[in-house]
């Protein structure tokens, strides 16, 4: 557990011991927090809908530590590489509990997969064209034409990812006749989002959906996955997304879908990243710097080539005075890192105590997309990564030396 007392606490390590023994720039995980969210979130719709799977969406965070902690909760793997598909089969993760989606597959990717029997998750109708033998299971991504997210991201008919109603009824059929005889469907709809309801409605969406190429082709679905998208509050002001609630919402439209539309009883499926694994981390940078100009820069000795969300997506993330939470709130300020770049700014005249070289600063919530965006920008070594597991501290990835940026090349 993340816990703000005098200072930052990851259970019973204070930031600052656990900056002494591994420096920073340092990402920091706990295992606690992500158990909870996983049972949290499990428990919720297994007792509404008993045939019920959580998929860990890997992109979020990569590290093979991390993953194994929702593989042992009993988490299937949504992947998006032949790398996370490595990473699925090394953990012991059945087949039939590994999903392959992404849009764009080479031949190469897509006869990896079906080499591996995972249920792939085709993005587009001509891949079935690709795929010299023919998988056991297919899915497609549907765009059901609705989306929600954070940061103006908002999916639906405008973005690249998915098929259409009318493609996908091809589609199914097509799967048929090359001798596919069990499917799932999926869709994707958003990301980051809080409101309860909303979920409810696109699985509204896609059970109309999946019940007309039902219609259309005569195939029952085995599963029917909802997607990710559920959200977690980066603000201090916002809402946690009410697990309860979305749990109700989407199982009591999933159940009057299935009826509506004459489909049995499918797996119900959903695959968040964010929500199971971005609270659970923190970024830890030491002040490397203080620079008064119009206005006043806190340099750390992290930045965009570490984290990258601010500078993308504007995202919010609470920056705290790790060694001192006590300390009082003091001017604007902009928080900035080393990279060669005007963008590279961690928060934007943000109201924050005075800062002094040498404090400790905590970047919350970035369990999810931090890491596993880094860069090795201006030619800079990635940070290693330590996860809090009860009473233990483990490095769950070394720091890269300078040395290893130039991995491949002649000055390695």
């Amino acid at each position: 557990m993340i816990e703000r007392k005098e200072k930052l606490f990851v259970n019973n390590f204070s930031a600052e011991e656990i900056k002494e023994k591994y420096g920073t720039p340092l990402y920091v995980y706990d295992r606690e927090t992500i158990e909870k969210q996983y049972e949290k979130l499990e428990e919720e719709f297994s007792k509404r809908y008993n045939n019920f799977s959580v998929s860990y969406a890997v992109k979020a965070n990569p590290n093979p530590s991390i993953a194994e902690v929702l593989v042992e909760k009993g988490a299937g793997l949504d992947c998006a590489s032949m790398a996370e598909i490595d990473l699925a089969l090394k953990l012991d993760v059945t087949s039939e509990k590994i999903i392959y989606t992404t849009p764009f597959n080479t031949e190469e990717e897509l006869e990896y997969a079906v080499s591996k029997d995972v249920t792939v998750n085709l993005d587009a109708v001509y891949l079935l064209d690709k795929m010299s033998e023919t998988p056991e299971r297919v899915s497609f991504r549907i765009d059901p034409g609705i989306g929600k997210g954070d940061f103006g991201l908002v999916l639906g008919g405008g973005s690249k990812f998915g098929i259409s109603e009318e493609e996908a009824i091809k589609g199914y059929k097509k799967a048929k006749e090359r001798g596919v005889e069990r499917f799932g469907i999926h869709m994707m709809t958003g990301s980051g989002i809080l409101d309860p309801e909303y979920f409810g409605e696109a699985a509204a969406k896609l059970l109309e959906i999946a019940g007309k190429i039902k219609e259309e082709t005569g195939i029952e679905f085995e599963f029917i996955d909802i997607g990710g998208g559920l959200g977690i509050p980066y603000r201090p002001e916002e809402k946690a997304l009410d697990i309860e609630e979305t749990a109700e919402k989407t199982v009591e439209k999933f159940k009057q879908g299935l009826d509506k539309h004459g489909l049995e009883s499918p797996e119900l499926r959903i695959e968040p990243g964010r929500y199971l694994v971005a609270q659970s981390g923190i970024l830890l940078s030491k002040v490397v710097g203080v620079k008064q100009k119009q206005k006043e820069f806190i340099g750390i000795d992290t930045g965009m080539n570490h984290f990258i969300r601010p500078m993308l997506y504007d995202a919010y993330h609470e920056v705290l005075v790790a060694n001192d939470l006590e300390r009082e709130t003091g001017s604007k300020k902009d928080v900035v890192g080393q990279v060669c770049e005007n963008t590279d700014v961690v928060a934007e005249e943000r109201e924050l105590p005075e800062l002094v070289e040498d404090d400790l600063v905590a970047i919350m919530d970035v369990g999810a997309y931090g890491f596993a965006m880094a860069s090795n920008w201006n030619t800079r070594p990635k940070p290693p990564e330590v996860l809090v597991d009860g009473s233990e501290l483990k490095l769950i990835r070394e720091g890269q030396e300078r040395r290893d940026v130039f991995h491949g090349t002649e000055l390695e």
